[in-house]
């Protein structure tokens, strides 16, 4: 392929989930002279399994961390030297927003924030390619004959979309007002191997693997534009080479379906009959009847659909069937309305050793887990609290004397500072005697 762009360290965020993993093995295997540095906290819908084609590679590094840790995120584009980053992570499934919309705000937009000043920071960044969706548009007329182009409005209409419309007018601000050079794409739907079963495609498949209805939002009417992985994983490919900078593109596909049709086809793919296989339940708050895209813009850059629906349907069926229990108990995800964000003790799925006694990271290094650095409490903190000891500097001061005042009240051991703040050796001298957890300078001319 003719690149444009040459990255060198990539740090891709969210590479354990869905896309971003395909995204991930396709950069690692055919671009061995990049270095690829991927980081996930590894939620729920998160699995380590997704980047097993890639974890004997020496061009591979794994982090687990939480993009809305700043200090993680400099530490990590400073150690790494990355010059691009592309911006996969995000709660994405949409029922969920309708239970826990803050968690949602925390992820999409803090997180995406905390990257993007990161990267204003660091002065390093080449290429910020953040991921969005289709949904920022809002629902696409019924009648409408031409898709949403990318300078179209963006009317987002549930919780996730509007996180995602909110994380575009961040990145949009920090190109402009900082120079970064970011990127924005904006996707259809996307289905294949190891998608998490909250979604439509693999949920479906999943049910109707064991002979369980398929449950139906409203009457099914909705239609959507389903893309295969690999297709995606490729457009994702093209754009980090040839998009081009402060740009947004498309990856879309013309080819409609109504949900009651993937629903009709998993059925004859498993030899059920639909009339008895499907069930319609209750509706979601609010369920957008059709997203629309146009993407010529990104076939533009010579990027085209390869994968046809029956096939790709095909070939995700085949590997769920020889995939069962790829991410464990997912029976709270086959639910009509899965709320997996507020069901206590889903956490991602990690394959690796147990890490409970080991320091606050460790690296692993064979032929099946490589380069992996997993960061992990050095104390179960619901067995042991914090200690902590404040040093305070200016006792004679109103907020020296109230953090004082405050440390009493919540019990909390302090002592004031001795030392003055312009004299090194004594704050040094203060800091060995006292031995505090945290120092506190309230000390100062305050006019």
């Amino acid at each position: 392929m003719d690149t444009t762009y040459t990255p060198k360290n990539i740090l891709i965020t969210g590479a354990a989930g869905f896309i971003a993993s395909h995204v991930a093995n396709r950069l690692i295997r055919n671009y061995p002279d990049y270095n690829i540095v991927v980081l996930d906290k590894l939620d729920y819908c998160s699995n380590l399994k997704n980047l097993l084609p890639s974890r004997s590679s020496p061009n591979f590094k794994f982090i687990k961390g939480d993009i809305g840790s700043a200090d993680l995120v400099n530490f990590i584009l400073l150690t790494e030297n990355i010059d691009t980053i592309m911006h996969f992570a995000a709660q994405t499934h949409v029922d969920n927003s309708f239970g826990n919309s803050f968690e949602f705000t925390k992820n999409n937009i803090y997180g995406t924030h905390v990257l993007l000043e990161a990267c204003k920071v660091t002065g390093q960044i080449r290429r910020f390619i953040h991921v969005s969706t289709d949904e920022v548009y809002g629902e696409t007329d019924e009648d409408a004959v031409v898709g949403n182009h990318e300078a179209s409005q963006l009317l987002p209409t549930n919780p996730y979309s509007a996180t995602k419309a909110g994380a575009e007018m961040l990145v949009m601000a920090y190109g402009r007002s900082y120079g970064l050079p970011v990127i924005t794409t904006r996707g259809n739907n996307v289905y294949g191997p190891n998608q998490f079963p909250e979604k439509l495609i693999p949920k479906f498949i999943l049910l109707a693997m064991t002979g369980k209805p398929l449950p139906i939002h409203g009457d099914g009417s909705n239609v959507r534009s389903y893309l295969y992985c690999e297709d995606v994983a490729e457009a994702f490919e093209v754009i980090l080479h040839r998009g081009e900078v402060g740009h947004v593109y498309n990856i879309g596909t013309k080819k409609e379906r109504r949900v009651i049709d993937v629903a009709k086809d998993i059925c004859n793919l498993f030899s059920l009959d639909p009339e008895t296989q499907i069930k319609f339940v209750d509706n979601r708050p609010f369920n957008d009847q059709r997203y629309f895209l146009d993407d010529q813009k990104l076939k533009n850059l010579g990027w085209s659909e390869r994968t046809m629906w029956e096939e790709g349907l095909k070939k995700t069926m085949e590997w769920y069937i020889r995939n069962p229990d790829w991410w464990g108990d997912v029976s709270g995800a086959l639910l009509p309305h899965p709320r997996m964000l507020m069901v206590p003790g889903i956490e991602g799925k990690f394959d690796g050793p147990d890490v409970s006694n080991s320091a606050s990271s460790f690296v692993v290094n064979n032929p099946t887990q490589n380069r992996m650095v997993v960061p992990v409490p050095k104390h179960n903190p619901s067995t042991q609290k914090p200690s902590l000891k404040f040093l305070i500097y200016g006792r004679t001061g109103w907020i020296g004397g109230l953090l004082g005042k405050i440390c009493e009240k919540q019990g909390i051991p302090f002592e004031y500072g001795k030392g003055r703040l312009e004299n090194r050796s004594q704050l040094v001298a203060d800091i060995q005697v006292v031995k505090p957890t945290h120092v506190f300078s309230a000390a100062g001319v305050n006019w």
